[in-house]
């Protein structure tokens, strides 16, 4: 079956205090941003926000991402999100998720195993990040399970660019974000499952009567898109039966 490789978002979950983020979070509590970049004309986002929030970490087995996640009866006083830049590749690497998992290694061999946590501060002046520079942030940390270093010995030098113009645009919708103190924690990643080449019915281009639909295949990103793709799915499915279809 046809099929062709997604982009890949990675980038760095950014922490900040929670009255840096309020304002917003107030009125939406996952506020989405989408910036493009002016160097690289790069796209990046914001990405799952997480209101008196805590950063973790996830093993992967062979190396580690971070990611963020917010809890009902306990409350930090920092706000996180992801803040990634999507990359698309082509001919001779088009391997999205291969890329973005050698990233990945790397970051965990720069961290001894663990995630890197580095000042903007820091990342912006060229030196590595050390708990006794953390400490006089007035952010502290949610997630201390990480290695204080410097994020440049692990991601591209694009990425690096595109976080830091990426949150200076930022701070212009919301002051305070691209202060010294603010943390990075990296690398996060998100990947995109191969993309199967399906019509605009779902039906896979030269398979007759074969669907795909939802994120396994490619074809959505998110829970309610992929409902979406389902329900485009049976309608032709229906349709193909010579039935009435009332979705």
């Amino acid at each position: 079956m046809p099929y062709h490789y997604g982009p890949l978002d990675i980038g760095v979950r950014v922490e900040v205090r929670n009255e840096v983020m309020e304002e917003f979070t107030k009125i939406n509590w996952d506020p989405k941003f989408h910036i493009r970049t002016h160097k690289y004309d790069d796209f990046v986002r914001t990405f799952c926000t997480n209101p008196s929030g805590f950063v973790i970490t996830e093993n992967y087995g062979k190396f580690v991402s971070v990611n963020g996640h917010s809890m009902k009866n306990k409350f930090s006083n920092n706000t996180n999100f992801a803040f990634l830049i999507r990359l698309h590749l082509t001919e001779p690497v088009e391997n999205t998720t291969l890329y973005g998992e050698s990233i990945c290694r790397l970051a965990t061999t720069i961290g001894g195993g663990k995630a890197i946590l580095q000042r903007l501060g820091d990342l912006k002046k060229g030196r590595r990040s050390t708990w006794e520079r953390i400490d006089k942030s007035y952010v502290e940390p949610t997630n201390k399970d990480v290695t204080p270093g410097d994020l440049s010995m692990a991601l591209p030098a694009r990425i690096l660019e595109d976080i830091v113009e990426g949150l200076d645009m930022l701070a212009k919708v919301i002051p305070g974000v691209n202060e010294e103190s603010t943390l990075l924690y990296g690398p996060e990643v998100k990947f995109k499952a191969v993309r199967l080449d399906v019509n605009k019915n779902m039906e896979a281009k030269g398979i007759s009567n074969l669907f795909a639909v939802g994120d396994g295949a490619g074809v959505s990103g998110g829970i309610v898109t992929a409902g979406v793709t389902g329900l485009i799915a049976a309608r032709e499915i229906i349709h193909k039966e010579g039935k009435k279809c009332d979705i």
